[in-house]
């Protein structure tokens, strides 16, 4: 029987509960954050940590567990669930209310943190490459809702991850209102020609993920390429020599065809190959890890 941590306490995952009028569940006032630990090494989690914080302050969130602490939850679920290489996710909403916007925004906060061991996809995948569909859905506007609030209410993502299936490709790409390239549903995108590397930036409106930046300090200092973020349309990237998606789960998957477009006839180029190994590299999961 697993276990999660529920408001101060390790709790079997059979007998955990969250109030019906819990925030989170009446309206998606919550936050969320997902990583990995490898062993005992919580990968990059003071970056996630940071990211909490984020969140949290840009909704007057009351946070008072520091670093340390979660640290130390955390690797408490990982043996008590007794867990090799974890995915986790903590989730933080506001608590138990009222229904009604004209509620107290006052509440105690509610935290739930779930643990699993991490289980990578198919290697054929990384070997072979995937397919993006262009979605109709597009990213919420920067102006609308923050786009540095990582947040539970995701309907948005949901609804492009939905287009992705009907359309059977893995992914989607997601495009803001202003017709640029955004990033995936659950993922960060990026497209090669030559030395350089594109990647759409923070005033398209995209969640910056951490492996989103990690994978732009090894291209330039591992690969010797030169990252571009900026304001980019689909046609910039259709001619690529390669295209990739990241995130803390995914990785860098190869992307060989984006709309009915292949890239590169359609073989999986080395940038994404060298990424994934240079990422593993400085995981510490070793070489053929997935």
């Amino acid at each position: 029987m697993s276990y999660v941590y529920l408001n101060g306490k390790f709790i079997k995952s059979d007998s955990a509960k969250i109030s019906v009028f819990d925030q989170g569940f009446l309206y998606g006032d919550g936050i969320f954050e997902s990583f990995r630990s490898i062993g005992r090494s919580l990968y990059q989690f003071s970056h996630h940590y940071q990211r909490l914080l984020q969140s949290a302050e840009a909704l007057a969130y009351p946070i008072t567990f520091t670093q340390q602490k979660l640290e130390a939850i955390l690797l408490e679920l990982r043996e008590r669930n007794g867990l090799n290489n974890a995915y986790y996710r903590i989730i933080i909403t506001r608590g138990e209310g009222q229904i009604g916007f004209q509620r107290d925004m006052d509440n105690n906060l509610t935290c739930l943190i779930l643990a699993r061991e991490f289980e990578g996809l198919d290697d054929n995948y990384y070997r072979q490459g995937i397919e993006l569909q262009v979605a109709q859905t597009r990213r919420n506007a920067p102006e609308a809702i923050n786009p540095q609030i990582k947040s539970i209410s995701n309907l948005n993502s949901l609804l492009g991850k939905l287009e992705a299936k009907a359309a059977g490709a893995f992914e989607v790409i997601m495009l803001n209102n202003k017709e640029q390239i955004c990033e995936g549903s659950a993922s960060n995108i990026f497209w090669v020609r030559g030395q350089w590397v594109f990647t759409p930036g923070a005033s398209t409106g995209i969640l910056e993920g951490v492996t989103r930046a990690t994978i732009m300090r090894l291209c330039e200092e591992q690969l010797n390429l030169r990252v571009i973020p900026g304001e980019f349309k689909l046609q910039d990237l259709q001619f690529s020599d390669e295209v990739f998606i990241t995130s803390t789960s995914l990785e860098v998957i190869p992307v060989v065809k984006v709309n009915g477009f292949t890239i590169n006839q359609g073989t999986v180029g080395p940038i994404a190959r060298r990424l994934r190994k240079e990422l593993h590299r400085e995981m510490g999961t070793g070489e053929g890890y997935a």
